[in-house]
């Protein structure tokens, strides 16, 4: 849930305002989505769980999808955020592995594992959703792409690797990672961390046990 806003007078301006009316607004989303599901959840929802009225709420989101596309956006920024991590590292691996221990850490919450496997769901069946967070995807692809090729320019990362593959892989299982943990009351952080850097130290390193061949059937 978003942090409660303490609003003084003498220093709170217009624009503050409404972006504290919105916060509110997508917070409520958010947990109406995890909840409920894209569909099951109704504006009317989303205008009780922040407790306003409906015409408060259509004055800062004209839809559903409106709002929707504002949580897309949120979470564009906060991972272009995470993605400085690797831009300031100069060990690509080491890099990933402080992404996915920050990304982890944003996304260990009551509602992040619902509504990441609701947003792939969705994703899958309506085009419209998917062109919402595409564009979060491919930057995130781009990002840490770009990381793996720098590594292996720089003789720190396999240069056998597929990048795009492995990039989609590690994305895929952070996905994963984030809808287990609530099944899983041992995915603490520091077993997650000691394990992540242990396969990422092994898979993409230079040396790497060399790839075995593919099982007959």
């Amino acid at each position: 849930m978003a942090p409660s806003v303490k609003e003084d007078p003498a220093s709170t301006t217009t624009a503050d305002l409404r972006e504290a009316q919105q916060q509110r607004i997508l917070a409520a989303a958010m947990t109406c989505f995890a909840r409920s599901g894209f569909h099951k959840a109704s504006m009317q929802d989303i205008c009780a769980e922040a407790g306003m009225s409906a015409g408060n709420l259509y004055r800062y989101f004209r839809s559903k999808e409106a709002i929707i596309a504002a949580i897309a956006e949120a979470d564009r920024v906060r991972n272009a955020e995470i993605f400085e991590v690797l831009e300031r590292t100069d060990d690509p691996v080491r890099g990933l592995c402080a992404l996915a221990r920050a990304f982890l850490r944003e996304m260990h919450g009551r509602e992040a594992p619902a509504l990441c496997t609701e947003i792939i769901a969705e994703a899958l069946r309506n085009p419209e959703i998917r062109a919402m967070f595409e564009r979060n995807i491919n930057e995130a692809h781009a990002a840490c792409a770009k990381a793996l090729r720098r590594g292996i320019e720089q003789g720190t990362v396999d240069p056998g690797i597929d990048v795009d593959v492995t990039v989609r892989l590690l994305m895929a299982m952070g996905d994963g990672i984030i809808a287990h943990r609530p099944m899983a009351d041992f995915m603490t952080d520091d077993r997650i961390d000691a394990v992540l850097d242990t396969l990422l130290e092994r898979f993409l390193r230079p040396g790497a046990p060399p790839t075995p061949p593919p099982i007959s059937e």
